[in-house]
């Protein structure tokens, strides 16, 4: 995903844990946040309502690797930006990081919450 969303002139930064990403969110000028979703990942599910409380102005997208519906409820809940399952063009992504930054500015920054 980190290359996907790099090809589309964006760049990224990774996390492993969710402590790591809002650290990494507090000292970067980030315009968007991607999670990158299991199905029962508790932890980032809940990391996403952490986000909406630290950083409220920043979007949040999920990528969900499967078409669970508990898993989309509870992300939704969280007042998410967008929700997309995987596998996603890299099409989609552009629009989706295009929407979510407004488009302000040349360099973007997006992050990536995942292991990849």
């Amino acid at each position: 995903m980190r290359q996907l969303i790099g090809r589309q002139g964006y760049s990224v930064e990774t996390a492993r844990t969710p402590v790591n990403a809002i650290q990494q969110t507090r000292v970067s000028p980030f315009q968007a946040v991607v999670f990158l979703l299991e199905d029962g990942d508790e932890v980032w599910l809940e990391t996403i309502a952490a986000f909406n409380d630290l950083f409220p102005a920043l979007p949040v997208i999920v990528l969900a690797d499967h078409g669970s519906l508990e898993t989309e409820r509870r992300a939704r809940q969280s007042k998410i930006f967008y929700y997309v399952l995987r596998p996603v063009d890299g099409a989609e992504i552009k629009a989706v990081l295009r929407d979510a930054t407004g488009a302000r500015t040349n360099q973007n920054e997006a992050w990536n919450g995942t292991n990849d």
